[in-house]
């Protein structure tokens, strides 16, 4: 079966059009994906992060961090169940400059993970949600009003796909966090392990760009497109108003009773920002369709994502 960008599915591909079909588990692209790519270049910063904390990575104790994987993980992986009062002893136990420096490494590679993590999650829920779009039906009954009418539903099925989305944009914003503070973690590397440390990273975020020096870099994520905005401007609206629409619908258009496509719709937009006036902004006059725009705004957002990996050195 292959998911197609109008939400009609078909046996076989259009060879003009975008279309996604799912093989072993996996939802494959017609083109564009950099999932891969990207895991990639993440993995590569595993090497680069043991030669910044410990010099070099010959000076990398394995053996060592083997003994303490277990402290290493704990407070972070669901694994361990140590508490954080019996963390802070055994801590106290193994407390040491090699111990610090291991546990350091950790957090970092935890935020490297994290990213990986929501790199793969964002293509599952880009696929998601072209599959949920495409096999169900959201017809109440069984023809439209007219022969030739646009109806829209609401409903559990219609709060399914939402919620795929509405995952999505949080995904992609969360990327953006990450790599920030995988920038500037990377660019400041603690030097002092007499105790403990905290990430120097830990309160920052993508909005914190600015600071760092990372504004307007070409091709990057701190290069602020129409669809970088559009991805922050749908996070936030779907974080601090629940949703990019009042009711969320899907549209249903038929003709002569065949049901010719399916459609979501976002707000009007400038530059990807949201028109607004005074209390409103959610106009719909472009009559933009998500489903139709997402590939164009995943696709950009992922060469961007590839690009500005490369600044964490």
């Amino acid at each position: 079966m292959y998911y197609n960008l109008n939400g009609i599915p078909s046996k076989s591909p259009r060879d003009d059009d975008f279309y996604i079909y799912k093989s072993f588990g996996k939802y494959i692209f017609k083109d564009g994906d950099l999932t891969d790519d990207i895991e990639n270049k993440l993995q590569l910063k595993y090497s680069i992060l043991k030669s910044k904390i410990f010099d070099s990575e010959k000076n990398f104790n394995s053996k060592l961090y083997l003994q303490l994987l277990n402290v290493s993980s704990d407070g972070i992986d669901g694994e361990s169940f140590i508490s954080k009062k019996d963390f802070e002893k055994l801590l106290h136990i193994e407390k040491g400059e090699t111990t610090h420096k291991l546990l350091y490494y950790y957090d970092c590679v935890n935020l490297i993970g994290s990213l990986q993590n929501l790199n793969i999650e964002s293509s599952f829920l880009f696929g998601e949600f072209y599959k949920v779009l495409n096999e169900n039906s959201f017809m109440l009954q069984p023809k439209p009003l007219s022969p030739n009418d646009t109806m829209y539903a609401s409903g559990l099925l219609v709060v399914e796909i939402f919620s795929k989305i509405n995952h999505l944009f949080i995904n992609l914003c969360s990327q953006f966090d990450f790599i920030t503070k995988l920038i500037y973690e990377f660019s400041n590397i603690q030097t002092n392990f007499s105790e403990y440390p905290k990430l120097k990273s830990k309160n920052v975020l993508y909005g914190d760009y600015k600071k760092f020096g990372l504004k307007d870099i070409n091709d990057t994520i701190y290069d602020k497109s129409q669809y970088i905005n559009l991805i922050v401007s749908l996070r936030n609206e779907i974080i601090h108003n629940s949703s990019f629409e009042n009711i969320p619908k899907v549209y249903q258009n038929f003709k002569d009773d065949i049901l010719i496509e399916k459609f979501i719709l976002i707000p009007d937009t400038t530059n990807g920002i949201f028109d607004t006036y005074k209390n409103r902004n959610r106009f719909f006059s472009s009559k933009k369709k998500l489903n139709e725009l997402l590939p164009k705004i995943y696709f950009e957002f992922q060469k961007k994502v590839l690009k500005t990996i490369s600044l964490i050195q």
